[in-house]
């Protein structure tokens, strides 16, 4: 009889640690399907999401502050509108650039300087100021101008990260590729990214520092972009005053910036 009983409470034991081990299992396994169900296409739409206003016309504000050792930083201040693949943006300081605009519709970029009545063609890929460009200071559309895939390599993804590489439909964007580093749970906030050339070379990158609640919608607030190759070189951008505008077609035309 006792070894009856030592044998039937043997095999309740192991019953218990292999129920324990196939819950622990399922639970791995569901958490890693959740995570896991979430696709590249919907990760960019996200990250489009984070300085823009679906489908909606909008408009924000950006502080550029440019910082390079052994110079002053310089600032600039630009008032920008948005509606679906047409951008303006419009210069308010410094007082020598005041009512610059820039007009971009889908990849293609003008820039108009007040007393010169001329729009002049002009390239996204251009600096603007310290890191920043003329592509970076317009709305986001990632999902239009890039495929996007996840990346399978684990060594170069940090813990609670997910990696999500971009390449560039066409050769008219400004980078060729954009690699990012997403948190791996909603709302997959951007962490950090990296900016590269047609040639491969990488050309700047990105941190995302501070982010900031906008009537109900989380929007990126404080971005920090670094230059590689120049040490002591980086700027500051600062996204603020997300607002729906009604925004009229006609204002965005070569024709319309030249009166505004």
């Amino acid at each position: 009889m006792f070894f009856n009983d030592f044998l039937r409470a043997v095999l309740k034991r192991r019953f218990l640690i292999s129920s324990g081990i196939a819950f622990l299992a399922c639970f791995v396994s569901g958490v890693s399907q959740a995570q896991s169900s979430i696709t590249a296409d919907i990760l960019v739409e996200k990250i489009d999401a984070f300085r823009g206003l679906d489908n909606a016309g909008f408009s924000f504000d950006i502080t550029n502050v440019s910082y390079k050792a052994g110079r002053e930083a310089r600032t600039n201040q630009l008032s920008v509108d948005v509606k679906a693949v047409k951008s303006l943006v419009t210069f308010e300081s410094p007082a020598r650039q005041k009512g610059r605009v820039l007009l971009k519709q889908d990849n293609d970029m003008w820039l108009y300087i007040p007393g010169t009545r001329k729009v002049i063609r002009i390239s996204p890929a251009q600096r603007l100021l310290g890191e920043t460009s003329n592509g970076d200071v317009t709305g986001s559309n990632l999902a239009l101008d890039y495929d996007a895939a996840l990346s399978s390599e684990e060594s170069d993804k940090p813990k609670g990260q997910i990696k999500l590489i971009l390449t560039a439909k066409n050769k008219s964007v400004s980078y060729q590729k954009v690699v990012f580093w997403l948190e791996e749970n909603a709302p997959y906030k951007p962490i950090r990214s990296e900016y590269y050339a047609r040639s491969g070379k990488l050309l700047k990158t990105a941190d995302y520092k501070a982010f900031k609640d906008f009537n109900g919608e989380l929007k990126i607030h404080k971005m920090l972009l670094t230059d590689p190759l120049i040490e002591g070189s980086y700027t500051w951008m600062l996204f603020d005053n997300y607002r729906a505008t009604d925004l009229p077609d006609a204002r965005f035309s070569k024709e319309a910036i030249v009166n505004l």
